[in-house]
């Protein structure tokens, strides 16, 4: 065959399955990493080089040109760090990286395996290969592997020499390769959520590479794999414990399959190596099972398996004394264990198993509302016997192209636990997620929610091998996380539809199999979840009182103003009018690039709020990006209060979404791609405090004359105590005049519970025409401790003066209005002035880039301090607070504590930190 005809059957097989003809090397069975001299990382330093076309011989590598890996992420990831090409993140380099998705690429790695490891079997793990790939070892072509999370899994046994090199090649390529007609969401063979294909908000990405861990786990004869443990029951100062692990003599996880892939009988009863029969081993087991915490060994358990040729399981239980718990955050300390299996032949240790436990229960029970739907799930979490309403978001991938570090893990889940968030949705198009993202959850005592891959599309396609292969894999490796709550199918998809009914069965039956611990849900929304993204007054949130849980809703912000000039051009953020015109992406090609979903009919949505904030008819990226997440923040306030307002019946809120996995500079998001968080992170924050007050507002716009009604809630979290206290409303003018004042007894209830309270009536001025007016809601306990406090800024508009706009707006959600001609709150704001003094500045070096800073800020003036915020000035940065974006009453100061990350070190100067408000002058002071 011609070598241009060979290439075309090649491709051709894209349609079919790549290497169609190969030995496929997928695998439901995780191996579980080993310890010491059991296990050889081979995750860092690798060579990598590409051709146009896949090699017919492994000599045509000969001559290419290498560059090193240093860990594992994306080509496009390797190309930059090893400066081959820009920054995929910055202004069009994106489009620089495109033209690597059309290369086969070669990764390859010499290593040495000791004589000593001889007598074990040798399996070659992959944790994670995007797309496909073909394994060599030592010029031997092993077979080949499609898939991403998980696999291939190799015995390399007979093919490794011992004590000298071997020569490991993988060949990956894309699964977009030589298919430019790919759709993201039409995915049809490729076993892949469509955001990591250049879907929406990630068009310019097409993620490829050797992107997780590679390893060698030695195993002996005798040995372990997929050990699980569960709390069974907490009774008192009690945890029962489910405890199983499979045992292997002379066998090991690649002689055994989950099911044949075509229909036949499912076990071969006449194959001697595998066949079930009892074949009593000759040598003495024993299993020992250690439960490790920070002071040594808490618990020993040994147990005497009776064990068989081939594989058989231990299965046990037992009762823990007082064990510590694993909590949420917010209920208690995130206590767990190292769990260590060790087996014993004949009283020596030949395996051994270590990962993470928590004896923790999480139970889920009716919710209070009324059924509403043929499918319904039961919403209430109950966790370690406590109820709890859920305080959630949204998770993206911590980075778009696979740069997945556990410094990244570890900031961004610490900001979302500062911020008092409880729960995380991994979102279905994203990543079946990390050991580095389950480690800090874990650490950090943030509950997870586990979406599968399936996302928005039917997989009538799908190879269901390959399918089910990374279901397992996923299962067996995340089973004993002590922050994994609840797997889910995945996102937007009918799991019920023709073509998605073969992959959900696989999905279902196989959790049903390895882990019944856990809630499983087909997809969201269903069965009582809920996800929507409106245009209206978000009190109209109210309207959905009967839905148990909203699983996704949000709405759009122009990120950090900083962040976004280190990735576009300054030429295209000077103005930024027209934002929704035709010729607008023309005049702005790196700022459309960078905007998430950036559709022309959505963008008025976001302006529209932002037009109550500021003139923006002409805004520069700094106007446009307060302007923007403050409207959003108000919306995010209020839209989380009404939620948690509605306990029992609402249990759980979980925004879109946390953090941008990129530096977008426009998408519903709290933090931006850099790991900074904008104003919507502090609004949200506020309502996720332990205890929260709020107003129950009517609504946000008004005319003059009209009654503003005034009841207030109290929102109390769980392990909270009641509260004999008093409630305080205070209203002020424009021009901070204060104008109303009530205060009143309040008795809240402990624990997750919602209180009311009365305060009494307000009515708006007739002469108050487009203005805003101040409301302040402060909860004191009986000692006249400052316990929560609310702002609110509800405003008066013409159109509300309307007789017909006003009915409707009240009767029915109305589209938000748009004010070209104000009222404008920052500058309403700005009209009075307050003073701001900055004290007791203390700086904590953590680590070259790290550094924890400390502070007061006072109020010194006789009016409110209006949107007090808070900025690191000197180098590129991102950081979070105890709080950002508040007001501060006259005589009021507040202590920040502030997380500081630095991109890079300050070049010129020193570090400033820079204090404001919309009404008070800029305080700055020098970091040291």
């Amino acid at each position: 065959m011609k070598t241009e005809y060979y290439f075309l059957f090649i491709m051709l097989c894209f349609g079919v399955g790549l290497y169609a003809q190969e030995k496929g090397l997928e695998s439901p069975y995780y191996l579980f990493p080993r310890t010491g001299e059991q296990h050889l990382d081979l995750s860092g330093d690798w060579s990598l080089s590409g051709k146009d076309k896949p090699v017919m011989n492994l000599t045509e590598l000969q001559d290419n040109d290498w560059f090193n890996v240093g860990y594992p992420t994306s080509v496009q990831m390797a190309h930059f760090k090893a400066g081959l090409l820009g920054d995929p993140y910055k202004f069009l380099n994106a489009r620089e990286h495109e033209k690597l998705e059309q290369k086969v690429w070669y990764y390859k790695k010499e290593f040495v395996l000791p004589t000593s490891a001889k007598e074990n079997s040798l399996l070659l793990h992959f944790d994670g290969i995007d797309y496909f790939a073909k394994i060599w070892l030592n010029g031997k072509l092993l077979g080949t592997h499609e898939g991403i999370f998980g696999g291939p899994v190799v015995d390399i046994t007979k093919e490794v020499i011992f004590g000298k090199k071997n020569d490991l090649i993988v060949e990956v390529i894309s699964a977009n390769y030589n298919r430019p007609d790919y759709e993201s969401r039409k995915p049809g063979k490729i076993v892949k959520g469509w955001f990591l294909t250049g879907g929406s908000a990630m068009e310019p990405y097409f993620n490829l590479g050797m992107w997780r861990g590679v390893r060698i786990e030695m195993i002996p004869r005798y040995h372990l794999e997929r050990p699980f443990l569960f709390t069974k029951e907490l009774n008192g100062d009690q945890a029962e414990i489910g405890f199983s692990v499979e045992l292997f003599a002379g066998t090991n996880s690649k002689d055994y399959i989950l099911r044949p892939r075509e229909n036949k009988q499912l076990i071969d009863y006449s194959n001697p190596k595998t066949a079930p029969l009892n074949r009593p081993v000759n040598d003495k087991l024993k299993v020992v099972l250690e439960l490790i915490d920070q002071e040594g060994v808490a618990y020993n358990r040994e147990f005497t398996p009776y064990a068989i040729e081939g594989r058989c399981w231990l299965e046990e239980s037992f009762t823990l004394d007082k064990p510590k718990l694993w909590y949420p955050n917010g209920m208690g300390a995130p206590d767990y264990y190292k769990a260590r299996v060790t087996l014993l032949v004949n009283e020596r240790k030949t395996d051994c198993i270590e990962f993470d436990f928590g004896v923790r229960k999480i139970e889920q029970r009716r919710s209070a509302g009324i059924r509403t739907n043929d499918r319904w799930h039961d919403w209430q979490f109950i966790v370690n016997g406590q109820s709890i309403f859920i305080k959630g978001v949204n998770w993206m991938p911590v980075d778009a192209l696979y740069d997945l570090t556990a410094d990244k893990y570890d900031w961004a889940i610490g900001m979302a636990k500062e911020a008092g968030i409880q729960m995380f949705r991994i979102w279905g198009s994203g990543l079946l997620e990390s050991r580095e993202f389950y480690d800090a959850c874990n650490r950090h005592g943030i509950m997870v929610w586990q979406d599968f891959c399936i996302a928005n599309f039917d997989t009538p396609e799908w190879p269901q091998h390959v399918w089910e292969a990374q279901v397992c894999q996923n299962i067996f490796r995340l089973r004993n996380e002590p922050s994994l709550a609840v797997w889910c199918g995945g996102n937007e998809f009918n799991p019920y539809s023709d073509g998605n009914a073969a992959s959900v069965g696989i999905l279902e039956r196989n959790l049903a199999i390895f882990d019944p611990t856990r809630p499983f849900l087909r997809t969201s929304p269903d069965a009582g979840s809920m996800h929507l993204y409106p245009d209206f007054d978000p009190v109209w949130y109210k309207g959905f009182d009967l839905i148990p849980f909203v699983a996704e809703t949000g709405i759009h912000s122009i990120t950090d103003p900083r962040n976004i000039r280190e990735v576009v051009s300054a030429s295209e953020l000077d103005d930024l009018s027209g934002m929704y015109n035709q010729d607008f992406a023309a005049a702005h090609p790196e700022f459309v690039e960078h905007f998430a979903e950036y559709n022309p009919a959505r963008v008025p949505r976001m302006l529209s709020r932002a037009s109550h904030i500021g003139d923006m008819s002409k805004p520069n990226i700094e106007a446009i990006a307060e302007a923007t997440q403050v409207g959003a923040g108000e919306f995010y306030q209020v839209m989380s209060e009404s939620f948690q307002a509605n306990y029992p019946v609402t249990t759980g809120l979980m925004p879109w979404v946390y953090k941008r996995p990129w530096p977008v500079v426009a998408a519903i998001h709290l933090v931006d791609g850099y790991g900074q968080p904008s104003a919507t992170y502090y609004f949200l924050k506020r309502t996720y405090d332990p205890t929260r007050v709020m107003l129950d507002i009517e609504r946000l716009l008004w005319a003059p004359g009209e009654e503003f009604p005034m009841k207030v809630k109290v929102l109390n979290g769980v392990n909270q105590h009641s509260i004999n206290g008093n409630v305080e409303v205070k209203i002020w003018d424009s021009q901070f005049k204060e104008i109303y004042k009530e205060r009143k007894t309040i008795d809240v209830a402990e624990g997750t519970s919602v209180s009311s309270l009365e305060i009494g009536t307000f009515v708006i001025p007739e002469r108050y025409k487009e203005k805003y007016f101040f409301v302040t809601v402060s909860l004191y306990d009986n000692n006249n401790g400052l316990v929560s406090q609310a702002n609110y800024w509800p405003r008066t508009i013409r159109a509300m003066e309307d007789k017909s706009y006003y009915d409707k707006f009240i009767s029915e959600p109305v589209v938000w209005p748009t004010l070209d001609k104000g009222p404008w709150l920052k500058p309403s704001v700005g009209r009075t002035k307050t003073s701001l003094a900055v004290s007791d500045v203390k700086t904590e070096s953590l680590d070259d880039n790290r550094k924890s800073i400390s502070f007061t800020i006072r109020n010194t003036g006789k009016i409110p301090s209006f949107m007090t915020t808070m900025d690191i000035e000197g180098a590129s940065r991102s950081f979070y607070a105890n709080d950002n974006f508040f007001s501060l009453n006259p005589g009021d100061s507040k202590q920040i504590k502030i997380e500081l990350l630095l991109r890079d070190l300050p070049k010129e100067g020193r570090l400033k930190l820079v204090v404001k408000s919309w009404n008070a002058k800029i305080q700055e002071k020098i970091i040291d």
